[in-house]
């Protein structure tokens, strides 16, 4: 279970990078290989048992449903830590939300001063950046995008 839970992160960090967006059906493929864990081996990663599991997701939907109605998340934020909190109930998934929270507080940091660097580095660096920013893959990446920039932005 550790396996999944470390590959489904690693596959939902990837493909929210690249796109931004949270795939449903890797969402679903977690949640179904979860509950027939708990169905055949009776409890999920670290001991939790369908109780804990269905506190987790709930708790998870109930304090970042709000986030996402200020506009502060995205919508597969939400479905993705709600899938956290069924594969690791309760207690790990306050771990886990204070990890993720670490780690979008850097891309954050990152994300708004890049232009600030970029006006830093020297023109040969700039101009290699921009020719990779137009090759083909980014080209295509950016369209299937959609115009998504990555962060949420809250409502004036």
């Amino acid at each position: 279970m550790i396996a999944l839970f470390l590959c489904l992160c690693i596959v939902i960090t990837i493909y929210d990078i690249l796109f931004r967006r949270v795939p449903n059906s890797v969402l679903l493929l977690a949640l179904f290989v979860h509950i027939g864990y708990l169905l055949v081996i009776g409890h999920g990663i670290g001991g939790i048992d369908a109780r804990q599991s269905l506190i987790g997701a709930g708790v998870g939907l109930a304090v970042f449903i709000p986030l996402y109605a200020l506009r502060a998340m995205g919508a597969g934020d939400v479905k993705f830590i709600a899938v956290l909190g069924a594969l690791l109930g309760l207690k790990y998934l306050a771990i886990a939300w204070l990890i993720g929270s670490l780690l979008a507080g850097l891309h954050a940091i990152v994300f708004y001063s890049s232009q600030v660097w970029m006006a830093a580095i020297p023109v040969d660096l700039y101009r290699a950046v921009q020719g990779m920013a137009e090759s083909g893959m980014v080209q295509r990446v950016m369209r299937a995008r959609q115009g998504r920039k990555g962060i949420p932005c809250p409502m004036p």
